[in-house]
């Protein structure tokens, strides 16, 4: 069976540290992931009628990041279905528990320790999340991010000097 992951991001690199350790202790179920940001929408009528995601996705992910994804699911190919980002629009705990009934997730994977670089209208996941109550929402799985992976930069470099990564440039 597939599992349908959510994993929450702020469209950076290092945010990308919390798939790597998700995917690296994981047993070797299928998964498909969906890396969530919060994008709060306000109320202006002219956003709500004029808010399209692939827009907004397009503007919020940078080359580094996508690059990054690349990398993650050539690496895990064996276990990556499907990977691709999405926006949670909304604080509200009725829309987010229907966002995560009407996705079919079947798991929420939360970092332990993380501080996300959140720009302009986005808001943190991970502290909603963490006030829903448990009978809303999928099981929560916990990756530890060790205080060595904090420290790490945002490039995409750092990726290539990972755990015994092994590399063909053929």
């Amino acid at each position: 069976m597939i599992q349908r992951v959510l994993i929450p991001t702020d469209f950076t690199v290092n945010s990308l540290r919390i798939v790597l350790e998700y995917l690296e202790s994981s047993d070797h179920q299928q998964v498909e992931l969906v890396l969530a940001c919060g994008y709060n929408l306000g109320e202006s009528i002219g956003m709500l009628l004029g808010f399209t995601l692939d827009d907004h996705l397009a503007e919020m992910q940078k080359e580094d990041f996508l690059k990054g994804c690349e990398i993650i699911r050539s690496r895990f190919e064996d276990k990556i279905v499907e990977m691709y980002s999405d926006l949670m629009i909304s604080k509200n705990k009725r829309y987010v528990r229907n966002y995560l009934k009407g996705r079919q997730l079947t798991q929420i994977v939360l970092p332990d320790a993380f501080e996300f670089k959140y720009l302009g209208n986005c808001f943190d996941i991970v502290e909603l999340m963490n006030t829903m109550e448990p009978a809303n929402v999928p099981k929560i799985v916990t990756v530890n991010m060790g205080e060595e992976k904090l420290q790490a930069q945002d490039t995409l470099d750092s990726f290539f000097f990972r755990k015994e990564w092994r590399f063909n440039y053929e």
